[in-house]
């Protein structure tokens, strides 16, 4: 009867890639750590300010943005959240997208970057290089959030208990990134041209959300597109838990996990059949 469940749980394809990467990636675990906080350190390495970085990025580009959207052509947020400051609205939607586009940005390369590492060590799961590139960016993304929740209580926006609900937005936005970091990142190898066209497609993306503006000025027929957009969601999610103290809606958080499992079954599949050929084109 065992026999016949992990039997079946294999022909699902995603879902056994999905078993076999965590196995793999708890065997490897230290590994994964270790050069993940390497990767941290080098990012930072030689600077005067160092992980400071992580919070001087996103806070320069809330000015920036706050600055022309907020002052220059008088942006809004959207009520449904609560708040009346541009700046707390702009921050929180900001921080997340941050990370979701650092990390696939930087992931699409890793694998050409590593080449060493998978022409001389022999059995080397590269499969995991994106990981260490996208734990390194979480690392940088959970200090940002810190900063946030400090402002959040200087300005005294009340947080309540739905702020633990934020995990939950980073497990799936982590998902999602990672099945992208592996489709980008494995296609990169044999075209180069990936790693240029990921940063048009990381602009376009960063426009069609709404991180400066609100869903409100959305004509009401394009919103059912816009909501297509897994890092609506999140930031959704963001906004809901930490401004406006509320639950986010299931629904929303629901879609997001579908969309992310479905992506890093993907990203394992297209990952596991372009792997073979690395160590020749590198």
């Amino acid at each position: 009867m065992t026999e016949t469940i992990f039997s079946t749980i294999r022909r699902i394809e995603p879902l056994s890639i999905f078993i076999e990467f965590m196995r793999n990636l708890y065997k490897d675990r230290h590994m994964v750590m270790t050069m993940a906080v390497r990767e941290l350190k080098v990012r930072y390495i030689g600077s005067t300010f160092g992980l400071l970085w992580a919070v001087i990025n996103p806070l320069t580009q809330v000015a920036i943005y706050g600055i022309i959207f907020g002052i220059f052509f008088n942006a809004k947020p959207d009520p449904t959240y609560g708040t009346h400051s541009y700046f707390l609205y702009l921050i929180c939607g900001l921080i997340p997208w941050q990370f979701f586009s650092q990390a696939v940005s930087s992931s699409t390369g890793v694998i050409p970057a590593n080449r060493n590492l998978i022409m001389k060590a022999a059995g080397f799961p590269s499969e995991v290089l994106p990981i260490i590139t996208i734990i390194s960016q979480i690392m940088s993304h959970l200090i940002a959030l810190g900063v946030l929740v400090i402002i959040l209580i200087i300005f005294k926006v009340g947080l309540s208990a739905y702020i633990l609900i934020i995990p939950v937005y980073i497990l799936f936005l982590t998902i999602f990134t990672v099945g992208l970091g592996w489709i980008f990142s494995s296609i990169n190898v044999y075209m180069r041209d990936v790693q240029h066209i990921v940063g048009l497609i990381m602009t376009a993306w960063f426009f069609f959300t709404p991180v400066f503006y609100s869903t409100a000025i959305i004509p009401p027929k394009i919103q059912p597109i816009i909501k297509l957009n897994p890092i609506y969601h999140v930031i959704d999610g963001y906004r809901y838990s930490l401004l406006a103290g509320e639950l986010p809606p299931i629904w929303n958080l629901v879609s997001l996990a579908f969309i992310s499992v479905l992506t890093f079954g993907l990203g394992g599949m297209v990952f596991r059949k372009l792997k073979p050929g690395f160590a020749e084109v590198i």
